[in-house]
């Protein structure tokens, strides 16, 4: 989608983070194949409202400013010794947990759902987020914790390849180690399919298979 374009679906839902919020938008971006976004921004605060085609769905996240700046993006929760973004819902799970569990059933990337996912995302930033909008970020730590806790049974990664022993796997994971020596790293194997062979050893094994011979 077009980055005006998605600009054009979302303010007239999310403006009132202008009006009411004094926020900007200070950047449009359709440059990933997997969202186009739009962000608001004030002096504490920024909100990006995403149209992911990764999740199908419509994502808005909550974004706390470190020294005025929207922080990098956390890979790995457990190396991060603050988070400081969340998705809408992990608020919601706090303080409306009912309607997220109405709101996260929403998606569809068809021109009526994307409207019905705006409309209610909107809603419900207004409604249950307009402390953290005017700079108090109390219910991150809460968040964080929650997010954390989930972290610790999904976070890892596995590497994949046809031979425990290579050695270049091993030198593959012990980098990894060194630089996420805090993220749980493990291997696995699969079984490389047999070749095919030629025509001739093709037809050998049809040959022994009519005779009762087992190839």
């Amino acid at each position: 989608m077009d980055a005006k374009e998605w600009e054009r679906r979302v303010d007239p839902h999310f403006g009132y983070l202008r009006t009411e919020f004094a926020c900007e938008i200070v950047e449009r971006s359709n440059e990933n194949w997997w969202e186009t976004s739009l962000i608001y921004q004030n002096a504490t605060t920024a909100v990006k409202v995403a149209c992911s085609e990764e999740f199908d769905r419509l994502v808005t996240d909550i974004i706390r400013l470190v020294d005025g700046a929207r922080p990098p993006t956390v890979v790995f929760v457990s190396e991060a010794p603050k988070l400081h973004k969340f998705g809408l819902g992990n608020l919601l799970m706090i303080r409306a947990p009912e309607l997220w569990g109405e709101m996260k059933e929403q998606k569809g990337q068809s021109d009526k759902a994307i409207t019905t996912q705006l409309q209610s995302q909107a809603k419900a930033l207004r409604e249950f987020g307009s402390d953290i909008l005017r700079g108090d970020f109390s219910s991150f730590d809460e968040m964080e914790a929650r997010v954390r806790a989930k972290a610790r049974d999904m976070e890892g990664v596995t590497i994949w390849s046809p031979d425990r022993g290579d050695r270049a796997l091993e030198d593959l994971v012990a980098k990894i180690r060194s630089s996420h020596p805090t993220v749980p790293v493990a291997t696995g194997t699969y079984r490389l399919p047999r070749a095919r062979g030629t025509f001739a050893d093709r037809l050998r094994s049809l040959l022994r298979l009519i005779v009762g011979e087992v190839d």
